[in-house]
């Protein structure tokens, strides 16, 4: 089983990945995957490991947040932790939550940006290709954000795993469903600013999801000129970096280092600190294609897409989604 923000867990040690049993969980006591010993909920700390005192193995002890009950840990980031849940009216009904930090509940930028991020993610509302933001808010002492749950594995873990072929078709694929996510994002006034394999889930159907919309902004104020920069070093469009306004066409150039990347398992530019790969973006010649740096089993017909996907001048570049969308289809015939 691929996790929303994680690898599979296993072993007796560790595993805690069962989904618990909600009667049990709603009178407030759980159950030991290993030994069925029945224990109240108040007996550990909630969201900690304890050991079972029939069996020994470890335990997740689960926590009701509003609606949720938090039942295994999947990973976490700067913004906070973020478990496996179940709905307490419906087991059918599975969230991945992100909690903020207890330690960080007086941060109120931290708890405005956890928010912003909510708010925007869930004017999106449903679509195929884009993580849905089904709840957030305060509930007791926990900020919270409850996220549709994804089974699948994030893309920056696909390209690690040498062990994994990816085929280039499964690549226009996904570059195409990620243009359909931008599509939306943009029809509801917003850029996404952060493509990157790890935004960027691959769920058990083979099918690309976006999530993570910390960086979003409306499109108005992309269209001014700025001198924050955000983003990761290694995909983000120049005009960021010199604080230019940006478009469709910098969303562009983020998807085709992030295609690169999926293709030649290496990312486009590499250096030893963001600095570096900044001045890259900005200043390198760029003698070589990207058919140059490509694996020698990546379709030549691909090659001059992802090259005017990714010029350093905004306007060689494909301008809309539609656009760039129009010509991966013309490729993708060609591929095998």
């Amino acid at each position: 089983m691929w996790n929303l923000f994680g690898g599979k867990r296993s072993g007796k040690s560790g595993s805690f990945g069962s989904k618990p049993d909600l009667d049990l969980l709603n009178d407030h006591h759980y159950k030991c995957e290993f030994c069925g010993a029945i224990r109240d909920l108040s007996e550990g700390i909630p969201l900690s490991i304890v050991k079972c005192p029939e069996c020994g193995a470890s335990q997740f002890v689960p926590y009701r947040i509003k609606n949720y009950w938090l039942y295994q840990p999947l990973g976490g980031g700067g913004m906070g932790s973020v478990y496996k849940a179940l709905h307490c009216e419906n087991p059918k009904q599975e969230y991945a939550i992100k909690v903020l930090p207890r330690k960080k509940t007086n941060d109120q930028h931290l708890v405005e940006s956890l928010f912003q991020e909510a708010t925007v993610g869930k004017s999106f509302g449903q679509h195929p290709h884009i993580v849905a933001v089904a709840d957030y808010g305060r509930y007791q002492d926990e900020y919270f954000v409850a996220l549709e749950f994804c089974p699948g594995n994030r893309l920056d873990q696909i390209i690690d795993d040498l062990g994994i072929n990816i085929n280039q078709k499964y690549v226009v694929v996904w570059a195409l469903q990620l243009l359909s996510a931008e599509q939306h994002i943009y029809n509801c006034g917003y850029l996404y600013r952060d493509m990157k394999p790890q935004n960027i889930i691959i769920d058990l159907d083979k099918k690309a999801k976006l999530f993570d919309f910390g960086l979003c902004i409306r499109i108005e104020d992309a269209n001014q000129s700025s001198d924050v920069i955000d983003g990761s070093p290694l995909y983000m469009p120049p005009e960021r970096i010199v604080g230019m306004p940006e478009n469709m066409s910098s969303e562009i150039y983020s998807l085709g280092m992030v295609m690169f990347h999926a293709l030649a398992r290496k990312t486009y530019y590499s250096a030893t600190d963001a600095f570096e790969l900044a001045r890259k973006h900005v200043a390198s010649l760029r003698t070589s294609s990207v058919a140059s740096k490509l694996p020698s089993s990546v379709s030549s017909a691909l090659a001059p897409v992802l090259d005017k996907m990714v010029a350093r001048s905004p306007e060689r570049r494909y301008q809309t989604f539609k656009e760039v969308a129009k010509a991966l289809k013309k490729v993708y015939g060609k591929l095998h």
